[in-house]
């Protein structure tokens, strides 16, 4: 027989890995969003004129990418 304070906590767990997946999800766009600015301006400081946007988006997307593969490898 199963318990009710066994299933009360498994739907607490489930229900605190819900949200700290959303709050993972924003944040790690947030990261994104400052990533692309950091790109955009450095270009434009050093003389670069991008045109293309999908230029900003993929420079920025390696960053992020490298950044989460770096922090995940850190001990």
């Amino acid at each position: 027989m199963v318990k009710a304070n066994s299933v009360f906590e498994g739907f607490r767990s489930l229900l605190l890995t819900l949200v700290s997946s959303v709050v993972l999800i924003l944040v790690g766009i947030i990261y994104f969003m400052v990533t692309v600015f950091i790109v955009k301006v450095g270009a434009q400081w050093a003389g670069m004129n991008v045109y293309d946007p999908s230029t900003v988006i993929l420079t920025a997307g390696i960053i992020s990418a490298a950044a989460m593969v770096g922090s995940a490898l850190q001990k």
